[in-house]
């Protein structure tokens, strides 16, 4: 059963279930008739002993017929009985019969030479008094032949309209699962490296249909998510190679001789400075990891927006005033929200260092924060060298960057870092920009208190 195909396994069980249905409902069925022709020959019987009873004439203890054929019916045989068993008038019954006892208003069934018979008995009363008894019967020959034909007819009809069944049974499984064939063919194919393949059935509202659309959009989000992961890999080496680089030219530019002191200092701050980027790179290809394996652990807490965009802003103020940047914080009210603190924190610090870091020297970067119904909404606004309108729409996906021949270019990670943090908090997050303008950033967040 297990090395069986589906196709076979359903038409087996289709024909099984059939077969078992067939032989209940012709069970029923020959039993329902073989009632109804024994009813039916034992009324005729009874109502043939009803016949003989109305022209019986009776004197006392004496029975006779006035005109003894008129009682005569098709295959019914009679004897009449006095009361003390003595056989009187008959017509054509057989002896085996008659010498049967008087039953007491029974039906029975007697074999005499392998033909079945039915037998009645009733008595004759007069004034309530038993003067004898009337013995009627038939053969049950032809019944038993209609029975025996009838048997036939379904021992016959049975297997081959099971048999008739299975094959188009078979037919319309076939036909049914020629889509799961054809999905089997595509996965094959995939499975030897060919992510452009797509089912590309005619979409229905049935189980194969609905499992064609799952399919194809599953190989969608498989392919670009293959081609994301080699970007992704491709970039990320990248992004640890520089840092690294500079790290080992720079220790080995020392190496080479005496320095100066200052020669010195400035190699070990270059290499701080490298090691300090590529642990964030790190951190954040590990967040992204994380998010992706679902494994990250989630700390909901009541938050006070207003000092974590504060700290946060404190934290910068010596790189925004080493940019000759000024960075404003305003605020009708404070704050709350319930939300992860790790992750709130990083998606601001992400949006200010990034206004930050492509804001032109001496610029301005303004932040905003006001309660809209339930809704906390932080708009940051920087005077920076903004993003063109084929940018736009790409800036969250991951490793993208707008401008890869700048050197303070990031690792493309914090944008897409933020709008994972922003909507697994349920909120939302908006970019309006201009090209030698700048960017507003628009983050959404519930409240959820």
């Amino acid at each position: 059963m297990r090395n069986l195909t589906i196709r076979s396994k359903i038409t087996l069980w289709y024909a099984s279930l059939l077969l078992v249905l067939l032989v209940i409902f012709n069970v029923f069925i020959y039993m329902t008739i073989s009632k109804i022709l024994y009813q039916n020959t034992e009324d005729i019987l009874k109502s043939d002993a009803h016949q003989v009873f109305l022209i019986i004439q009776s004197e006392g203890f004496n029975l006779h017929f006035d005109t003894p054929y008129k009682i005569i019916t098709t295959n019914t045989y009679f004897v009449i009985f006095d009361v003390n068993g003595n056989t009187g008038i008959k017509s054509g019954i057989l002896p085996e019969i008659v010498d049967l006892p008087i039953g007491q208003e029974q039906f029975r069934n007697v074999l005499i030479d392998r033909t079945n018979w039915i037998v009645y008995d009733t008595p004759i009363k007069n004034n309530g008094d038993v003067i004898g008894w009337i013995r009627v019967s038939r053969s049950l020959l032809s019944l038993s032949n209609t029975l025996f034909n009838l048997r036939i007819i379904i021992f016959i009809s049975v297997p081959l309209y099971g048999l008739l069944a299975s094959i188009g049974g078979l037919f319309l499984v076939k036909r049914a699962l020629r889509p799961i064939d054809y999905i089997t063919k595509t996965a094959r194919e995939i499975s030897k490296g060919d992510l452009t393949q797509r089912l590309k059935l005619n979409k229905t509202e049935d189980e194969v249909g609905k499992l064609a659309v799952i399919f194809d959009e599953m190989l969608d989000k498989l392919e670009d998510s293959i081609k994301k992961e080699k970007q992704f890999a491709s970039d990320a080496s990248h992004e640890l190679r520089t840092p690294i680089s500079i790290i080992t030219a720079q220790t080995e530019e020392v190496l080479r001789g005496k320095r100066e002191i200052k020669e010195y200092k400035e190699a070990i701050e270059t290499v701080r400075d490298e090691s300090k980027k590529m642990s964030h790179i790190i951190s954040q290809l590990l967040m992204i990891y994380r998010s992706d394996e679902g494994r990250y652990k989630f700390n909901f807490e009541i938050l006070n927006l207003n000092m974590i965009i504060e700290d946060i802003i404190n934290e910068f103020q010596d790189a925004a005033m080493a940019s000759g940047l000024s960075i404003t914080f305003k605020a009708k009210e404070e704050i709350k929200i319930k939300a992860d603190q790790t992750l709130i924190t990083r998606l601001f610090i992400n949006i200010i260092d990034n206004a930050i870091k492509y804001t032109k020297r001496n610029g301005k970067i303004n932040i905003e924060l006001n309660r809209m119904d339930n809704f906390s909404v932080t708009v940051i606004d920087d005077t920076g060298i903004g993003i063109s309108e084929k940018d736009i729409p790409h800036i969250f996906d991951r490793l993208y960057q707008v401008d890869k021949s700048r050197e303070d270019r990031g690792s493309g990670l914090g944008l897409a870092i933020a709008k994972w943090i922003t909507e697994l908090h349920k909120g939302e997050i908006k970019v309006e920009s201009k090209i030698d303008v700048g960017s507003r950033f628009i983050i959404k967040l519930p409240i959820n208190l």
